[in-house]
């Protein structure tokens, strides 16, 4: 928790905040350490974080969470939450927002730093028009969050591997139990039932598709039984024990069949575009360079049916910075960046296509590869 708020307070000196009100359960969890019903929370605001750029946070927790959720913080002051959602207030949410921010408000003025830019996260229509009426000068916080979190501190590094480490041993488990005749659901549930039994929370999306549905790339598993001969591709998008995600794709060919000659084409493009982006990751490369570099480098025949982004941060979720095909932003690589790199091959209006991804560190002194769930070694064959 110390490195992860030492970097959010000196983003928010450097973006010019006073102070950041945080609802996205990501960036609680990240300044204060603590997290109650993340999913749930993604939807419904039942509980917020303000971090001052100077002074302690305060925490406004769920009202019926239990007491020893907060044992091990006992440095963070905390209050009960006031939620707002329609779902449990119904036409009384804009009132009760109202306490929402009345209560923010006096924080605000008890801090000193009424009137100052406030930067907020995310907030729904009940909850900022609430504080705009209570006086707050309201301004976006989200990118001096995503640049706080870019940079991974020692411990978070170590909770990384956990994750990854989690995922390997749940894609591994997948191999081993693929065969002909099982729906992409119960290939999908073979995934996640074993990566729940380690200790991981959930998974972001649910993508998995085999045969024909494996182009273009985004299908989720559906009840399609696999057929012998079929590649079987799917991205982990797991958030694991403690909340760190591990981000990585494999591609599978279903039964012990020969592989086509596509099916090894892809596979051999996918491997060696990966290894160029990974021969790219230093720390000062420039995000913008990196991207025009890297799109060249990928084959015209796959540029149709691209994966949006060549690589993008990896943390408590899918995060900043992105190199990305175009549309690039400002940045650079540093040390202490986990990234996921990511290669999809699937020629426009052909029925199969193949995703590959691996979880990286970048360090002073190279990239490590985290993650090491198995490849198909059919696939690989010359």
């Amino acid at each position: 928790m110390e490195h992860a708020l030492a970097r959010t307070r000196a983003s928010l000196r450097r973006h010019d905040l006073a102070a950041a009100l945080l609802v996205d359960p990501v960036n609680v969890r990240y300044a204060s350490g603590t997290s109650t019903m993340p999913v749930w929370t993604m939807h419904s605001i039942d509980r917020y974080l303000l971090v001052p750029a100077e002074g302690e946070p305060v925490l406004w927790e769920y009202a019926s969470a239990p007491p020893e959720l907060l044992s091990p913080y006992p440095r963070l002051e905390t209050r009960t939450a006031t939620s707002w959602a329609v779902f449990g207030s119904g036409e009384q949410a804009g009132e009760r927002a109202a306490l929402f921010a009345a209560d923010v408000a006096g924080v605000l003025r008890d801090r000193g730093i009424a009137g100052e830019r406030i930067g907020v996260d995310r907030l729904d229509a009940y909850g900022f028009l609430a504080l705009q009426a209570a006086g707050v000068h309201l301004v976006p916080a989200q990118l001096a969050l995503e640049r706080a979190r870019a940079v991974k501190g020692a411990a978070e590094i170590e909770l990384v591997r956990r994750s990854v480490a989690v995922a390997d041993a749940a894609v591994a488990g997948l191999y081993r139990a693929l065969r002909p005749g099982m729906t992409e659901n119960e290939a999908w549930g073979e995934l996640l039932g074993r990566a729940f039994s380690l200790g991981a929370e959930f998974s972001e999306c649910r993508l998995l598709s085999s045969g024909p549905r494996t182009n273009p790339w985004f299908r989720e598993a559906s009840d399609r039984p696999v057929e012998r001969g079929d590649l079987l591709a799917f991205d982990t998008d797991l958030i694991g024990p403690a909340g760190y995600l591990a981000d990585l794709s494999r591609t599978y060919l279903v039964g012990s069949t020969k592989p086509s000659a596509r099916q090894q084409r892809l596979y051999a493009d996918a491997q060696a575009f990966l290894a160029e982006i990974i021969d790219e990751l230093r720390p000062g490369a420039a995000l913008d360079e990196l991207g025009e570099r890297l799109c060249r480098r990928l084959p015209a025949a796959y540029h149709a049916e691209r994966y949006p982004f060549i690589a993008h941060g990896s943390g408590l979720s899918d995060e900043y910075p992105v190199i990305a095909f175009s549309d690039h932003h400002p940045g650079e690589i540093e040390a202490g960046m986990v990234l996921s790199v990511e290669a999809y091959m699937g020629v426009e209006g052909e029925d199969e296509g193949l995703k590959l991804e691996e979880q990286v560190l970048v360090t002073s002194a190279g990239v490590e590869i985290l993650s090491h769930a198995p490849h198909d070694e059919h696939l690989a064959c010359t």
